[in-house]
């Protein structure tokens, strides 16, 4: 039996690709996960990740859009029973993956390029562990931002519709090969085990609705969709600015579009 070795590949600069070379940030990844658990890594690239993950995680899902290093783990597949490479693009194939494999964490060094769209297909899914998530700084403050910020907005939202967000560590360039031009953060999302008020897809389709004009008021967004009167007997004042309200109050406006 072979050891399972990293890829000595280059990024693909079109595929938003700056690997993780930190020892202490992987590890400090890694253990987020409890031994034993399920995980699904999307975009291992060389494996900085994927390598001490298949050491500590039982069965394990490989999503992979990029051929050289999809074909570089799946020569792994027949020693590993507990290994799946899915060769995909993963805003195309996250739920279905995940439906199949059912895991209980997801993990990964998420690509510049995809991170905001990935992450409201991300926040759809209810895991039983969780999510340890690397993101560039600026989108990480946003997934985080408590109502009033300045960058509070939909993704703030839709992550709270299942999970807790939690900042592990703060990363600067030079922890990456290449080194971005921005600082990176890593997120844990806890399930927060309470059972949301509606489901994600209408949330997420009155977050885009609320959120399409932030300097409007809710009135003007949902102007001869809600009425100021439905708001008001709901509790929510229809003068506030979409960024004043926070997650609950979302799901009435949710439930009142619906």
């Amino acid at each position: 039996m072979s050891t399972i070795q990293h890829a000595p590949m280059k990024a693909n600069k079109a595929l938003g690709q700056h690997f993780l070379r930190s020892e202490s940030a992987i590890a400090r990844m890694v253990h987020c996960i409890p031994k034993g658990a399920s995980v699904l890594e999307i975009g291992p690239g060389p494996g900085a990740l994927t390598v001490p993950l298949l050491a500590r995680a039982g069965a394990t899902t490989l999503v992979e859009k990029d051929d050289r290093f999809a074909h570089h783990w799946q020569q792994y597949c027949d020693q590993r029973a507990d290994l799946t490479v899915v060769n995909d693009d993963v805003l195309q194939c996250l739920e279905a993956t995940v439906a199949a494999q059912q895991p209980q964490w997801i993990a990964g060094n998420l690509p510049y390029n995809i991170s905001g769209p990935l992450t409201a297909l991300l926040s759809s899914l209810s895991l039983s562990g969780g999510m340890i998530l690397m993101y560039q700084r600026e989108v990480g403050e946003r997934i985080m931002a408590d109502p009033g910020s300045k960058v509070y907005g939909g993704l703030s939202v839709l992550v709270r519709h299942h999970y807790h967000a939690s900042r592990v560590l703060t990363l600067p360039p030079g922890a990456f090969s290449p080194p971005p031009k921005v600082h990176s953060v890593v997120l844990k999302l806890t399930p927060h085990g309470e059972t949301p008020p509606c489901s994600w897809t209408t949330l997420q389709r009155c977050v885009r609705t609320g959120f399409a004009h932030r300097r409007k008021t809710l009135r003007n967004n949902f102007r001869q969709r809600i009425s100021p009167e439905q708001m008001e007997e709901v509790g929510i004042n229809p003068g506030l600015r979409p960024e004043q309200l926070d997650y609950m109050n979302w799901t009435k406006l949710s439930i009142l579009l619906r």
